[in-house]
């Protein structure tokens, strides 16, 4: 009996389809940790970083069976097609997998909190403090899932991003990631005051690469350069805000005069040491050496040149408070 041709064409067709709806799942896949069970070895992770005037000191033990499966070849690999961005960085930081790796983090992090009486804002700030003191790296590997990072110890911008935005996120604060695909660059993002919004995101970034303040701009990405452009993508349906823009914005203001005033101050400085170098110079010529008028006027430039170095360590002392100490916000506001 002979198929007829219209039937073994539409069974042809079907092939394909069928074929292509596979692929389409695969190219689809998001990232998924496998976990052997029967792997009960763990691993001890060192915690330890400055924190307002104390430094939280801690060691949390991690099942390594989500380590080594975020580490298998493959598991995270972007797909080609139809994947929503927001949802593939959102299963890497909430992957069900690392939920132990999270709730020994929170054990730490709440006891600190509530022993050092933290504000939300302080929180806030307690884990970015945490996340920026683990060691950067640069790396041309994909993006590693926050028990990677943790164990490791060490991450990429984003990396340490996505680390951030989930713990965030895990504690109902609005987070996510700003991502700088131009830039090749990363940074967490959190809800916050108007003073520090970036680019009308409605969101404050996070540097996660060096110590910073929540809303301090890297200078790669300033408004007004070649840089900046973006894409923001939210983690999480958290509804926290962080509320200490304004006084973060105050201290950058600060920090922008008192690199204005240095600036000027330096270009005084030295025209009032050649001035001085002149008149001491002929103070020590016989012509001049009993001149009143120019002994008195050599004296008063050494008096101002000597406030104005005084008047510069003063500054450089502020700078070096507000650049060193982001991590102390309250107290450097």
């Amino acid at each position: 009996m002979k198929i007829p041709r219209i039937l073994l064409f539409s069974f042809l067709i079907l092939l394909i389809l069928a074929a292509g709806i596979g692929l389409a799942a695969d190219q689809n896949r998001y990232p998924e940790i496998p976990v052997n069970q029967s792997d009960t070895s763990t691993t001890v992770v060192q915690i330890e970083f400055p924190f307002i005037n104390n430094t939280v000191q801690a060691e949390i033990t991690l099942n390594l069976a989500p380590y080594y499966g975020a580490t298998t070849e493959g598991v995270k690999v972007r797909p080609l097609i139809g994947c929503l961005p927001d949802r593939y960085y959102s299963e890497i930081a909430y992957d069900p997998a690392q939920d132990q790796m999270y709730a020994e983090l929170f054990a730490v992090f709440n006891t600190y909190a509530v022993e050092h009486n933290l504000t939300g804002d302080e929180y806030v700030e307690l884990l970015t403090t945490y996340v920026q003191n683990i060691p950067y790296k640069t790396s041309e590997a994909e993006i590693k899932f926050p028990i990677e990072t943790v164990i490791q110890n060490w991450g990429d911008c984003d990396d340490k991003s996505i680390l951030l935005a989930g713990l965030l996120a895990k504690k109902e604060y609005d987070a996510g990631i700003f991502a700088f695909e131009d830039d090749c660059h990363m940074a967490a993002g959190v809800k916050a005051g108007y003073q520090t919004e970036y680019e009308n995101s409605g969101y404050s970034i996070i540097e996660t690469t060096r110590y910073a303040y929540v809303g301090e701009v890297p200078e790669l990405l300033h408004p007004g350069t070649d840089h900046g452009d973006y894409k923001f993508y939210r983690i999480g349906e958290g509804k926290g805000i962080y509320t200490a823009s304004w006084q973060v914005s105050t201290i950058l203001n600060v920090r922008d005069a008192a690199y204005a005033a240095l600036e000027v101050l330096y270009q005084s400085l030295n025209s009032l040491s050649v001035t001085i170098a002149t008149e001491k110079a002929m103070l020590e010529t016989p012509e001049y050496a009993s001149n009143a008028t120019l002994r008195s006027d050599y004296d008063l430039h050494l008096d101002e040149y000597d406030e104005g170095i005084e008047a510069g360590n003063q500054i450089r002392s502020t700078l070096h408070m507000i650049n060193s100490e982001p991590y102390n916000r309250a107290v450097v506001y």
